[in-house]
């Protein structure tokens, strides 16, 4: 005879694991709210201080890009293009006048 109601092992380890999936999900979220707490108190201290060292006269020097530093390099050993948004790439039309003479910008790009 089949019952069709699971046995007292099987729904008291299924209650204990749906208990450790609830509670782990409850403590990551805790632990990046705090994370992202602190780093926006990060933040915020930093700014406060910058702020009071203006008002008291002190000057600090402006921050210099890590591209500037260090320009990547292509395969060939070729400067790759300027990047003044981190990795977000755009596509650019040509500079000058198509080969055709006509004057849409994209007009015979690959040629004919």
């Amino acid at each position: 005879m089949a019952s069709s109601q699971p046995s007292g092992a099987v729904n008291f380890f299924g209650r204990v694991a749906m208990l450790i999936d609830q509670n782990t999900q409850a403590f990551h979220m805790f632990m990046s709210a705090l994370l992202q707490l602190f780093d926006r108190g990060g933040m915020l201290y930093g700014e406060l201080a910058r702020f009071v060292l203006r008002m008291l006269g002190v000057r600090t020097k402006p921050r210099k890009m890590q591209q500037q530093q260090q320009q990547p390099q292509g395969p060939n050993g070729l400067s790759l293009p300027h990047q003044p948004h981190g990795n977000q790439n755009y596509i650019e039309g040509p500079k000058t006048a198509a080969p055709g003479g006509g004057g849409g910008g994209w007009d015979n790009v690959w040629g004919n």
